[in-house]
């Protein structure tokens, strides 16, 4: 289930990427979010695997500071 929703959440972060480099608009706060909702089920991915996931520690931790950022940016 988590790798079905985690394709589509990259393919939106490459697409946002790629939009952010040809037009004028800002599409970072989407990037990023979509990135760190992505990185979010990783690391809830890797704590379903193993009890003791230090991968899953340190995606949760950069998805969080990402989710934060882009949120940021985006109400100011």
């Amino acid at each position: 289930m988590l790798n079905r929703l985690r394709i589509p959440l990259l393919i939106c972060a490459v697409v946002f990427g790629f939009l952010d480099l040809i037009t004028p608009l800002e599409f970072i706060p989407f990037m990023m979010l979509s990135l760190g909702t992505s990185m979010f089920l990783s690391g809830l991915d890797e704590f379903k695997k193993d009890k003791k996931a230090k991968y899953g520690y340190i995606f949760i931790t950069i998805s969080i500071i990402l989710i934060l950022v882009a949120l940021i940016k985006l109400f100011t």
